[in-house]
């Protein structure tokens, strides 16, 4: 993201931590193993062309990546999910998903230097 938007939503992310106790981790972990596989899928469905797919994986992304507290995936794949849905074209998704891509590893670094996990 810029300079203005921050990766992550600390708040949310310690809300949802329950004090980063043993069962927090293993559900965070399972989110980031899975959001590689979600953005595979989704750049999967925009090869294809297909819009439906990338308006369902980039809302399901999005849902997930806002509940950890990963704004800087969230946002993207909101966007995403907005104009799939508006304009029922992939205009801009390649962009949109590149970006979350580099969010989440971004993202992923910077939780694992504050909180250690």
């Amino acid at each position: 993201m810029d300079g203005t938007h921050a990766l992550v939503d600390w708040e949310q992310l310690d809300m949802v931590a329950f004090g980063y106790t043993p069962d927090f981790v293993e559900i965070y972990n399972e989110f980031l193993a899975q959001t590689p596989v979600l953005l595979d899928a989704i750049e999967v469905a925009r090869l294809r062309d297909d819009v439906s797919a990338v308006a369902d994986l980039s809302h399901k992304l999005k849902g997930s990546a806002l509940n950890f507290g990963f704004s800087g995936v969230s946002a993207p794949m909101a966007l995403l999910e907005r104009s799939t849905k508006d304009t029922k074209t992939l205009d801009g998704a390649e962009e949109k998903i590149a970006l979350a891509i580099r969010n989440f590893a971004s993202a992923r670094s910077e939780v694992s230097a504050a909180r250690h996990i």
